[in-house]
C-alpha cells in the first residue's frame, strides 16, 4: 500500500513539473520603445499619415476632430521608453497620448499645452521624458504618458 501511494506521488511530481516546464513563457524586460527622433509626417487628402521608418500607418481624422480643426500641413508623431504615441500639430491645443493595442491606438491622456494652439511644436526624446518645444513661444515642457511633468 505504502508502495502505491509513493509512485502516486512520484507520478504527480512528474506531471506538476512537465506542465511547469511546458507552460513556462519567454520573457524579454527593460525593452525600449522610445523612437530616437520625431516623425514630421504630412497627411494624404484622407488624413492618413504613414511612417515607413518606424512602420505605423494611422488616420489623424479623429484628433482633428476633436482639437475642431479641418486639417493640418504635418503631424509630429513619436514614441517614448514605455510605448506610448505623442501627437501634436501646428495649432493643436493639445498632446495626444495613445497606448498600442491590437490593430488600434487607444488614447491614454490629451494633455492641455495651449489654449492659444501650438505654434511650431517640436518633439525631442528625452531618457526619462518627452520634450515638447513651441519654437514659435520658445516654451519648453516636459511630459510622459500621465501629464506634464
Amino acid at each position: 500500500m505504502k508502495r502505491t501511494t509513493f509512485l502516486h506521488s512520484i507520478m504527480i511530481l512528474v506531471l506538476v513539473a512537465g506542465t511547469l516546464a511546458c507552460g513556462t513563457s519567454l520573457v524579454i524586460e527593460d525593452v525600449d520603445y522610445s523612437q530616437p527622433l520625431e516623425s514630421v509626417l504630412v497627411p494624404d487628402a484622407n488624413n492618413q499619415v504613414h511612417d515607413q521608418r518606424y512602420a505605423i500607418k494611422l488616420s489623424i481624422t479623429p484628433v482633428l476632430q476633436e482639437e475642431g480643426i479641418s486639417g493640418v500641413d504635418e503631424i509630429r508623431l513619436i514614441r517614448n521608453r514605455a510605448g506610448f504615441y505623442f501627437i501634436t500639430a501646428s495649432r493643436f491645443s493639445h498632446v495626444y497620448v495613445f497606448e498600442p493595442d491590437d490593430g488600434e491606438l487607444k488614447l491614454k491622456r490629451k494633455i492641455e499645452i495651449t489654449g492659444d494652439g501650438l505654434g511650431q511644436p517640436a518633439f525631442n526624446q528625452r531618457n526619462t521624458h518627452i520634450e515638447l518645444v513651441d519654437m514659435a513661444s520658445g516654451r519648453t515642457y516636459n511630459i510622459d504618458q500621465n501629464g506634464i511633468r
